[in-house]
């Protein structure tokens, strides 16, 4: 178990989303399928919203694989999709009720009783499963998960059984839960601010989104649904029923509307109200629900492969399952083991995935976890992406949140791994979080809260010099023993820092989030970290592992280090990154050792099973106690020593509920739980499994004891009284009847052991030819200095007779070509030349080349790419960060998310300033400090803040947010005698949900020379009497930044496919920089051009023109300040200090439009207004 292990007394259920859905297909091309891993899924919002959302769901197939612990969840997704697929459209609202509200009518009870019915009778066995309709789009991982959630439609069908008194008692039991838990939630629950995206002041006005809160718990139904007696009658039982029982655990701050993107509502959106209350919220998200699932039900019903293939069980578990490890099981609690199912090669099931949602299950497992799971199954492709989120407490640093969640610096760990933060690499991103980040949210909780979402890709993905034939080609990476030592021991030190009390004591004072005392990182995550990295690198690793390990043993800043040593030794040797201490070969105790467990074994292996049986009493005392006294402590197994006083924990355990039998004897022993469905429910004594070293239970088997304690924290200590100060629950005497020491793992009566073969596909690329005729390229080596990685070599083996009679006589120089990659020419007169490729953006800038001559090899040394985006040199440039790389024969957009146009609303314009009042902040929220500063001094030298600026200025007033005007055509123009090289026509200003920004939906016209005499009449219109164009004027370097920009804004909105012998194939994206060039294909000419008032005014333009989706592109939070100006900005408004020049004296002005603001003069304020209107009203 690679998380910490807990008493799940006061677990919350989540039956719905509590943040607004996700499109699951915005990194995808429209030509690749989905295959999609999501771990920690919730609800299906993401799902539903993506078959409706995506512009290729018609044509494009899926493969979804989804998995819960909870497996209500599951049986309500599941219910969910057969109720659509099974019903019309004239159920859609019962189906609403079902879904959404605890409380609904008899009719909606009835339907749900009679689909629960029918799915109870289709799931009696998979096999049965698989014969019925159902299997056409939904298909079980495993067999465990039917019968799990089988459980719970038998449960929902039973009520049509109900007494009164039944149906009265459920009634009670959730009135009485509402009551409780509305204590917890506050008089201000502003959680729905979130999901309005940049409109979240609009739900904070008139405290929408606490009013509508209310209403759910107050009534268990949305607002602007009926809440008349027959209305909520009954309850509903899809909202009682979990694995904990049938007690009502639904979490405090559950709101149907977080799941839905309420800026769509709130917008002035053609047909909304002027004036929204939380009634027509409520009508809104129930109106887009129903457009979801008709799309669904049309989806599932084509022949086009759609496949949900639901799992009930641990993540972490299920995705070393997928990655082929054995002896896996269903999760902590349950010792079944992960039997994944063969299917037929109609119906494979993927195990490695383009896509990988990992939901928010970081903050309970923790992000190294997730990520030494996740990356195994990422397929090797320049389109694959994961993605984590978390929600995090703000400690108002720069780059604290990425930093203290990893441990050690972000551009070293991405290397090493090769795989990074998208925004690391872009250092830009398309998605942004306007309540998280707008520092006047603030003041809305006394904990400041946000939402980190990381999206993780292969790191030299973005640069098509690197692929090879289009793909990603990952080697192992070379680095030396040591530093690769000392940074392992620094990510050590932080993932078990809670365990540091000089540290723990320095954080007192902070407030901490509900649930923080749960240790996320156990001895076994770690040691997955390490099989990860072993994956990942090439080096001397018994060496690295050896001082790794010899620098632990002399650790002493953990508190308790040394007692988890025994726990991480065992765990680094079943997942073979190292045999130590105990389990070496080779290791002679210091103690005296008394085989007598073993005296009848064949052989003793370095690891054994103990295997002990906790009657069910044991765990009264707690029981008997409020879950609120109880809270979710933690368990831990300890080995204790008493002749010598050892003392070894070992939180990696696994449990059971059930009765134990064992059968044989000796080695031969062979453990059967008879496993108790019933779980917490029932009265079966707790089955411990602990995998532990046989020397450890040699040492002195007459003196060992074996405990199940709680982990000592601070919260547990309340406890101390009940279970006494050592928190023990259950101890036995290691050679007691109550404990066995078996070889292999305990079975499940009933379930056929897991077959040992492996089920991961090769997650490699095999290229035609990683080298050139000239040269043989090594992998990567990473070059440290002190504990950060700062460059990287590669050596070239020169293989050719040329190659070699040019080194010899003229040597070798180098330059960068592309973001990872350096050319090299050998010879005098550069005969020949070779691109040598990295795994990770590099700065060529000061190269270094070792040349052997006689030897015949030539390496290069080169500086990894700052992570600073105010640098110029390296990377991914200024000019070049929206890339567009050729794979599989399709162009792929690297970092710009996918959108299709016409299913985002577009607002109505024109509009009064007061309704576009969140326009400008949004763009001003785009924009690092550093970029406002050189912004406000005037300071053009950063071309991507240029490029960022002009999209922001074409942006406001494209939707007339600066004085109302709504301008339908801009020209990208260049002064000096070139003037207008590309023009923009404004279609409509949409709002992009899922990234919470707005997107403008324009055709864009390149002008060249060759298309200038079908252009010129109109010009000449706009120029004329309609004199509706406006001029962006750009330097040479933006003109080069907005010719990358376009094809990108081409093809995250392309309805349309590339011709067979488009110009990309042949000459790469963009076609070209130079002003009078085009830098996109003619593929899209003319296609899928809306009929907007804009082109039907301007129709001769239709057939030259392309579609495109521009966006604004915001500065990453964690890699510089955003913000901060602004926050002091509207600290400082209303002082009585000029905020241009400082000058307290004299009679001061406020500007008359956010009334806060003050200057001394016009002069002062004109000056100072291309920075103040960034923050002026927000």
């Amino acid at each position: 178990m690679a998380h910490s292990v807990i008493i799940p007394r006061r677990t919350f259920f989540y039956p719905v989303g509590n943040t607004s859905a996700d499109l699951l297909t915005e990194g995808l091309p429209p030509e690749e399928n989905l295959d999609l891993l999501l771990i920690g899924c919730g609800d299906p919002r993401s799902i539903l919203y993506t078959v409706y959302a995506d512009r290729a769901a018609d044509r494009r197939e899926f493969d979804i694989t989804f998995c819960d612990i909870e497996p209500a969840v599951i049986a309500r997704n599941v219910l969910l999709f057969t109720l659509v697929a099974d019903t019309s459209k004239e159920h859609d609202d019962a189906i609403w009720d079902i879904f959404y509200h605890f409380r609904f009518s008899r009719s909606s009870l009835a339907l749900l009783q009679e689909q629960s019915a029918k799915l109870v009778s289709a799931s009696e066995s998979l096999r049965q499963w698989l014969e019925s309709p159902y299997a056409i789009f939904i298909r079980p991982r495993t067999e465990q998960t039917l019968s799990d959630i089988r459980r719970f439609w038998a449960k929902y069908a039973a009520t049509a059984s109900f007494t009164d008194a039944q149906h009265s008692s459920m009634r009670s039991t959730v009135s009485a839960g509402v009551d409780i838990l509305a204590k917890r939630q506050g008089d201000n629950m502003q959680t729905g601010c979130r999901s309005a995206g940049a409109l979240w002041m609009d739900m904070l006005r008139d405290n929408k989104a606490s009013a509508h809160a209310k209403h759910y718990w107050r009534t268990g139904v949305v607002a602007g649904s009926p809440v008349d007696a027959a209305s909520i009658e009954f309850v509903n039982p899809t909202f009682v029923y979990t694995g904990l029982g049938s007690a009502f655990c639904l979490h405090y701050g559950t709101d149907p509307i977080l799941g839905f993107h309420l800026a769509g509502i709130l917008a002035p959106v053609r047909g909304n109200p002027a004036t929204v209350g939380i009634e027509d919220i409520g009508r809104f998200i129930k109106q887009e629900f129903g457009k979801w699932i008709n799309i669904f039900r049309t989806r599932v019903s084509s022949n086009i492969k759609f496949i949900v293939r639901p799992y009930v069980g641990d993540a972490l578990f299920l995705c070393r399952a997928l990655a082929g490890e054995p002896n896996q099981c269903v999760s902590a609690w349950d010792a079944r083991p992960i039997i994944l199912q063969e299917t037929t090669a109609s119906h494979a099931a993927p195990n490695t995935f383009n896509t990988i949602e990992t939901s928010n299950i970081a903050d309970h497992v923790g992000l190294l976890s997730v990520l030494s799971v996740g990356i195994p199954l990422l397929r090797q492709s320049p389109t694959s992406i994961l993605h984590t989120s978390s929600l995090l407490t703000s400690s108002g640093k720069t780059g604290d949140a990425l930093l203290d969640r990893i441990g050690v610096d972000s551009k070293t760990f991405s290397a090493l791994l090769g795989i990074a933060p998208l925004a690391l690499l872009a250092k830009c991103t398309t998605r942004t979080s306007p309540f998280d980040n707008y520092p006047s949210a603030t003041s809305i909780s006394s904990v400041k809260q946000y939402h980190q979402l990381i999206a993780w890709k292969y790191a030299s993905s973005g640069d098509q010099a690197a692929l090879i034939d289009g793909n990603v080609v990952w080697k192992p990476i070379a680095v030396d023993a040591v530093p690769l030592c000392e940074l392992l021991f620094k990510l050590y030190l932080h993932m078990f820092s809670c365990e540091d009390v000089s540290k723990t004591l320095a954080s007192l004072n902070l407030k901490s989030l509900p649930e923080s005392h749960i240790i996320i990182y156990v001895r076994a995550s770690f040691a997955a970290l390490l099989k990860l990295v072993k994956a990942r690198v090439s080096t001397d690793w018994k060496r690295s592992m050896d001082m790794l390990f010899d620098r632990i043993e002399g650790e002493r800043s953990l508190l308790m280090g040394m007692n988890f040593y025994q726990d991480l030794c065992t765990q680094a040797c079943i997942l073979d990154v190292c045999t130590r201490n105990f389990l070496s070969p080779t290791f002679v105790s210091p103690l005296p050792v008394h085989p007598i467990i073993f005296a009848r074994w064949t052989d003793t292996p370095p690891v054994a099973h103990v295997v002990m049986r906790i009657p069910r009493s044991a765990f009264q005392k707690l029981e008997r106690l409020t879950t609120e006294k109880v809270g979710t402590p933690m368990l831990q197994c300890e080995i204790l020593v008493r002749k010598s006083g050892l003392q070894n924990i070992y939180s990696s355990i696994q449990l059971a509920f059930g009765e134990l039998a064992v059968e044989g004897d000796a080695d031969a022993a062979q453990a059967i739980i008879d496993q108790d469905e019933e779980g917490w429910q029932g009265n079966s004594p707790v089955i411990l499994i602990i995998r532990a070293s046989t020397r450890l239970l040699e040492l002195s088997p007459h003196s060992t004891l074996i405990r199940l304690a709680l982990r000592s924290t601070a919260q547990t200590m309340s406890l101390s009284p009940v279970l006494g100060m050592e928190l023990v629950i259950f101890a036995a005497e290691l050679m007691g009847d109550g404990v066995h020491i078996l070889r292999n793992a305990p079975r499940i009566r009933g379930v056929s052991p897991p077959q040992s073969t492996s089920l991961l596909r090769q997650n490699t690329y095999t290229a035609s030819s990683s080298s050139s005729s000239h040269s043989l390229k090594h992998a990567p080596y990473l070059i440290f200095t002190g504990e950060i990685a700062t460059h990287m070599s590669v050596r070239l083996d020169i293989r050719s007779d040329k190659g070699k009679r040019a080194l010899k006589e003229g040597g070798a120089k180098a330059q960068q070509h592309t973001a990872c990659t350096m050319e090299v020419f050998l010879g005098s007169k550069d005969q020949t030349k070779d691109v040598v490729p990295f795994s990770f953006p590099i700065d060529g800038k000061d190269v270094k080349l070792k040349v052997a001559r006689t030897s015949g090899y030539v390496e290069v040394i080169v500086r990894i790419a700052s992570a600073d985006p105010s640098t110029t040199q390296g990377g991914y440039p200024q000019t070049m960060r929206t890339p567009v790389v050729l794979s599989r024969g399709s162009p792929c957009v690297w970092n710009l998310n996918y959108v299709n146009l016409d299913k985002l609303p577009a607002l109505d314009l024109p509009q009064p300033k007061s309704k576009l009042d969140w326009v400008q902040p949004l763009a001003t929220m785009a924009f690092s400090d550093r970029e406002l500063r050189l912004q406000r001094a005037g300071d053009e030298s950063d071309t991507f803040v240029n490029l960022k600026n002009s999209i922001a200025h074409i942006m406001s007033h494209a939707s007339g947010a600066p004085d109302g005007q709504v301008w339908p055509v801009f020209s990208l123009y260049r002064e000096n005698g070139i003037g207008g090289y590309t023009l923009i026509f404004v279609n409509a200003v949409r709002l992009d949900l899922v990234s919470h920004s707005i997107v403008l939906d324009v055709c864009i016209l390149p002008l060249t020379p060759s298309i200038m005499p079908k252009v010129e009449p109109i010009i000449s219109k706009l120029l004329g009497n309609d004199r509706r164009i406006r001029n962006n004027i750009t330097n040479d370097e933006e003109i080069k930044a907005w010719k990358a920009l376009l094809p990108a804004s081409v093809e995250r909105c392309r309805t349309w496919s590339h011709e067979a012998d488009c110009l990309y194939l042949r000459k790469g994206v963009p076609l070209a920089l130079g002003v009078v060039e085009s830098p996109i294909c003619d593929c899209g000419r003319g296609k899928d051009i809306p009929n907007s008032e804009t082109m039907k005014k301007y129709k001769q333009a239709v057939p030259l023109v392309t579609r495109a989706a521009i966006s604004l592109l915001f500065a990453v939070p964690y890699l510089e300040d955003v913000g901060k100006m602004l926050e002091a900005a509207l600290n400082e408004a209303s002082s009585a200090k000029c905020a241009a020049c400082g000058t307290s004296s004299g009679k001061l002005l406020t500007c008359s439009r956010c009334k806060m603001t003050k200057y001394c003069s016009q002069a002062c304020q004109k000056g100072d207004w291309k920075a103040h209107k960034k923050v002026c009203n927000v």
